[in-house]
């Protein structure tokens, strides 16, 4: 995806790397992103708000007794039985969500419209500890790794939150000449699979990133904390405010997303992302089912084709591919992003 395969996909040389190695690179200690401007205690109390937390399920139970997340609708109906018709009561329960502000952009309303019909078939299918490994491929090469890790339930604003990771490591003999080493960490609603905090760090031989992303559901809004250090010693410091669809993803947690909706042949889905503030529309189209050979033998897949736009307009930026396992797991096996010259893969080396 051209933000997370957009940010994690490089263009290099070659070689080869052993997964072995790479693991143990793993094993170091992990950051998240931080804020560097602070400048008004309503910062201090989103920082605060969004701030991750262990699991408490006494909360989690409470929240839900307090505050039900469901309403009964009953309506009459008319129903054919025995080649006779007579009307029924139907019973249907959905869940209750604040309304955006009075502020709220026109066109954003459309877009969350779209997007509900997407969220309303999803149903969760995620795991523990699933994780797996991928070779980054240009030209026959491997020139980077990548970790995709389901770290399990934390909290945050009282919400229980899955914590979904990956790990973005150049090879070395790339590395020589500039060295990519980039943690995304994310965090989405259990129950709904809505994003609410996401943390993007690069550090790389000419710059270091720390890209923090906050999303309040309740308010619709996102807030994006941005901070660039430069080798030159030049800094570059962003914050921004921007309203947002309720039903959105950010862009590395939309791969787990597609694990929990139906992936029917000729299915074709739009999901809002959103990214520095700003919502692009990835249009996902179901191709239908073929076999894929993989490091771990030949597998049933499932392959997308997903073109990204903001407001209408397609990016120049090219297709993305996504090939995921056809069966209960959905697993990713493959993604290939189009370049100018050739194709960018991640290829499934370990894992399920």
């Amino acid at each position: 995806m051209k933000i997370i395969l957009l940010s994690l996909f490089i263009v290099a040389s070659c070689s080869s790397w052993e997964q072995k190695d790479f693991e143990k690179e793993l094993d170091k200690p992990t950051e998240e992103a931080q804020p560097q401007i602070i400048e008004t205690k309503k910062d201090e109390k989103l920082l605060e708000k969004f701030e991750v937390q262990p699991v408490d399920e006494k909360k989690v139970e409470a929240k839900a007794k307090a505050q039900p997340k469901t309403k009964v609708i009953t309506k009459k109906v008319i129903k054919a039985e025995n080649s006779k018709k007579k009307i029924v009561q139907v019973t249907t329960v959905v869940p209750v969500i604040k309304g955006p502000p009075k502020d709220y952009p026109p066109e954003l309303l459309e877009v969350n419209a779209k997007a509900k019909k997407v969220w309303d078939i999803y149903r969760p299918n995620h795991y523990v500890d699933q994780k797996i490994y991928l070779d980054i491929n240009y030209l026959g090469m491997t020139v980077g790794k990548i970790m995709v890790l389901n770290k399990g339930k934390k909290m945050i604003d009282d919400k229980e939150v899955w914590h979904l990771h990956a790990k973005f490591k150049s090879a070395p003999f790339y590395s020589k000449i500039y060295e990519l080493d980039d943690t995304v960490d994310t965090y989405v609603t259990s129950d709904k699979f809505l994003s609410i905090r996401y943390s993007l760090i690069q550090r790389e031989t000419k710059q270091d990133i720390d890209d923090l992303q906050l999303h309040d559901r309740d308010r619709y809004k996102t807030f994006w904390f941005y901070h660039r250090k430069k080798s030159d010693g030049s800094v570059k410091d962003k914050k921004e405010e921007k309203p947002i669809p309720y039903f959105s993803i950010d862009p590395f947690s939309v791969l787990f997303f597609y694990q929990g909706l139906p992936l029917k042949d000729r299915d074709v889905y739009e999901i809002p992302i959103i990214n520095k503030g700003k919502i692009l529309i990835l249009r996902s189209v179901v191709e239908g089912r073929e076999k894929i050979s993989t490091s771990k033998g030949t597998r049933k897949a499932i392959r997308l084709h997903a073109t990204t736009k903001y407001t209408g307009d397609t990016l120049k930026s090219g297709d993305l591919y996504f090939w995921f396992s056809d069966d209960e797991k959905r697993t990713l096996l493959k993604a290939q992003a189009k370049i100018k010259i050739g194709s960018v893969t991640a290829d499934i080396v370990d894992g399920q």
